[in-house]
């Protein structure tokens, strides 16, 4: 009597599809776990938007935007290592984050520390030192972080340092806003920096008139 044969690629592939339940069930193939660093985007939000004659157009209270500070960065988790002064060089320009440059998008003209900066799209590096540092706004867009030429800084403006009581494991960048405010009081806030075992921050407001 003849037996028929499966093609020899039908009977590999066979192997592959029993042997696949049986690794993961013993434990022995890969297993999930959470990557280096992830995407985050962080903003401020406004009630309204500037209009070409410089005035503002409010939408219904109840509802927020469209203007806003955003900030798109990657983020990197500590894993136990010392980040400042450490995995981030004292004195050296750092991307502020992973991966791909840190986006800084400006719906309006903002005031960061010292450095008054027009609406539009921007990269944000840092310069940190153990007492203080400068926060670094490019001009160039859209590239690899590590990826700095100091030939497109729009401009650069002092930050404050301060260390803290807890350890920071993933690398936070946050736009606090100033509330409550008084009425009639232009938005401000802090732009901060958190990650390890300090914090860089400085603070922003929107240039209005």
């Amino acid at each position: 009597m003849c037996t028929l044969r499966p093609p020899a690629p039908f009977a590999a592939l066979t192997v592959l599809l029993i042997a696949a339940p049986l690794t993961a069930q013993d434990g022995t193939g890969p297993r999930p776990k959470v990557a280096p660093s992830g995407r985050v985007t962080t903003s401020a939000t406004f009630d309204g938007r500037v209009l070409r004659d410089g005035g503002w157009f409010t939408y219904t209270p109840s509802h927020s935007g469209p203007s806003r500070i955003t900030i798109d960065y990657g983020q990197p988790h500590a894993r136990d290592r010392v980040i400042f002064g450490g995995l981030v060089p004292y004195g050296e320009v750092w991307r502020v984050g992973a991966n791909w440059a840190t986006r800084l998008t400006l719906d309006f003209d903002v005031r960061f520390g010292d450095l008054d900066v027009p609406r539009g799209e921007y990269t944000l590096f840092m310069l940190p030192r153990a007492d203080g540092g400068e926060l670094i706004v490019s001009r160039q867009t859209r590239q690899w972080g590590t990826d700095y030429d100091p030939s497109f800084d729009f401009g650069r403006t002092p930050i404050d340092r301060r260390g803290l009581a807890e350890t920071v494991g993933s690398l936070a960048i946050t736009l606090e806003p100033d509330l409550p405010a008084e009425a009639g009081a232009i938005p401000s806030g802090t732009l901060r920096v958190t990650w390890g075992e300090a914090e860089y921050f400085t603070d922003w407001r929107m240039l209005w008139p």
